[in-house]
């Protein structure tokens, strides 16, 4: 039940789950487009500045002017454009310094110590990083333009202009086109990323924190795929963005969060927390209101039912504080529950009442053949000829191991399976005192059996085996008065039976040639195929029979017929 209920609860997980990314992807993205914004504006301004200063180079160059009226008109230039650039210089054809204009100031006093240029067929930019102390240390934007000398017949050169990017945090601020430092509310980091793969802050007093090798090198490898225009990457700290200015450098953009955007955060944390929040006070709500109106009933409801089972009784005023259905579902239950109390009792009944006749009938079948029994006793008392008289006593004999048989299944109380262990112990011992052989006491009885349980069908030919065995013993194997012992074994295996009857008497000879076989040999032949059995049987020292038999549940001989 608790399972489902917060099962049901995860389609308002998920919606707010993905309402809080879908915010969360906002306030990231708005620190990323930030960045990208101020490239774009940073590219303007330094697009207007190379475009200014390669225009002035590219039209003095084409002027056919001697190097001295270049560096007049390199000074001319330099002046009308307010001291932007950091250096203009004349280059001969070897890229060795002829002249140069350069303003007042520390910040570009190496200038003249950069690497210059390799061959040059057209107007080139590059970005290039100065060498100096840490005060003059910076980046800049250089531009060369081949030109032509005329005091010299087709000597040609170079004019070289140089731009500084990195700046002081003043001139940042106050200066126009660098506004997007000057923002206090939105701060602004720049880094220009060089052919090197160095970073060089364009704030060159700023002291801002270098960003991770990685994330550097993650924004390298989508501009490398996109191949070109700007790349942006989010982070919880603020946002990213890689792109190229003037389109000779690539500048690195960091963005930090802004007040209301850290305000929005929290806002959205608060709110995902209360509804989280929300949603677990109404899980437990619904739990506890589950419980109340469902789990508990069906509890007392299913303790009542184990009670039933236990006691027979259902207390059908469990149900009437419970909700309709359930008290339906008691009514119900509470109907058939008497219906089968008054089935099982007629059942019951009907089974003790079948129980008392079979018992009855076991009964009166054992007085009959006791009756039998009596009856060819007093006829063989009748009859002179000895050899009928066996045949009476034989007779006899047989009935009345039928007769023990249902004794003992009337004193076992049971009419289903007899003990066997008990059962043959009886007969032999009732065998041996008809025989006359027990009062005598020149013949013994060795019997050990197991202690189990056989199905009518089955011990009613085993106990005829037993008896025709048992009295043929007695009547031949010890004649002349001799002593003897009559030893029997009753073993069962997992799945079968093994009966062992032997004596230590004169033995007998089973070759059929030399006597005729009689009809107890020939009774416990037919007893053994009518029970699937195998008999062995010798007469050394004796006489010995080993029967065995199947013995598989629910397996049954039908009737006492021979085969």
């Amino acid at each position: 039940m608790r399972v489902l209920i917060c099962l049901s609860a995860v389609p308002v997980m998920v919606i707010a789950a993905t309402l809080a990314l879908r915010n969360y992807r906002e306030l990231m993205t708005g620190s990323a487009q930030r960045a990208v914004d101020a490239i774009q504006n940073l590219d303007q301004q330094f697009l207007h500045d190379t475009d200014r200063l390669r225009s002035a180079l590219e039209t003095i160059g084409n002027m056919d002017l001697t190097p001295d009226q270049i560096v007049h008109a390199l000074k001319l230039a330099e002046t009308i454009s307010g001291q932007r650039y950091c250096s203009l210089s004349i280059l001969d054809d070897g890229g060795k310094p002829i002249a140069s204009v350069a303003p007042q100031g520390p910040a570009c006093a190496d200038v003249e110590q950069l690497a210059p240029p390799g061959p040059v067929h057209g107007t080139l930019l590059e970005a290039v990083q100065k060498s100096g102390n840490t005060e003059d240390n910076g980046a800049f934007l250089r531009i060369t333009v081949p030109a032509q000398f005329l005091d010299v017949p087709e000597s040609h050169g170079y004019l070289m202009g140089i731009i500084q990017i990195s700046r002081p945090s003043t001139y940042l601020r106050n200066s126009s086109g660098w506004e997007v430092f000057s923002d206090s509310a939105n701060p602004v980091q720049a880094w220009l990323l060089m052919h090197n793969g160095e970073l060089t802050p364009v704030c060159t007093d700023c002291r801002w924190e270098t960003p991770l090798p990685d994330l550097v090198h993650a924004l390298q490898a989508q501009l490398e795929l996109k191949g070109h225009g700007t790349v942006s990457l989010s982070s919880p700290q603020g946002g990213y963005a890689l792109g190229a200015i003037a389109g000779g450098a690539d500048i690195l953009i960091a963005t930090q969060r802004t007040p209301l955007e850290k305000e929005a955060l929290r806002n959205m944390v608060f709110q995902i927390a209360a509804i989280l929040f929300a949603l677990a006070a109404g899980l437990v709500g619904v739990t506890l209101a589950a419980n109340i109106v469902l789990v508990w009933p069906l509890r007392r409801l299913t303790y009542s039912v184990q009670k039933w089972q236990v006691e027979g009784v259902f207390d059908t005023r469990i149900t009437r504080s419970m909700p309709l259905e359930l008290q339906r579902l008691g009514q119900a239950f509470t109907r058939a529950t008497r219906r089968l109390s008054r089935q099982e009792n007629r059942l019951k009944k009907a089974v003790a009442h079948q129980a008392l006749l079979m018992k009855e009938i076991h009964h009166r079948v054992k007085n009959n053949l006791q009756i039998v029994a009596s009856l060819l006793n007093l006829q063989a008392n009748q009859i002179s000829n000895p050899e009928a008289r066996a045949e009476f006593a034989l007779a006899r004999d047989r009935i009345r191991a039928l007769a023990t048989l249902h004794r003992t299944l009337y004193a076992e109380d049971t009419l289903t399976s007899l003990n066997m262990a008990v059962f043959l112990k009886e007969l032999c011992e009732q065998t041996l005192h008809i025989a006359g052989a027990y009062e005598e006491g020149r013949v013994t009885l060795d019997i050990a059996c197991d202690n189990f349980w056989m199905d009518p069908d089955q011990a009613v030919p085993l106990a005829l085996i037993v008896t025709e065995i048992v009295t043929n013993a007695i009547k031949y194997a010890f004649p002349d008065g001799r002593c003897g012992t009559i030893t029997m074994r009753l073993h069962r295996d997992e799945h079968q039976v093994t009966l062992y009857i032997g004596d230590d008497g004169i033995g007998f000879d089973f070759n059929e040639e030399a006597h005729t076989q009689g009809i107890g040999l020939r009774l416990i032949r037919g007893f053994v195929r009518q029970l699937r059995g195998v008999m062995e049987y010798s007469s050394r020292e004796g006489v010995q029979f080993t029967l065995t038999i199947p013995m598989k549940e629910n397996e049954s001989t039908n009737g006492y017929d021979m085969p």
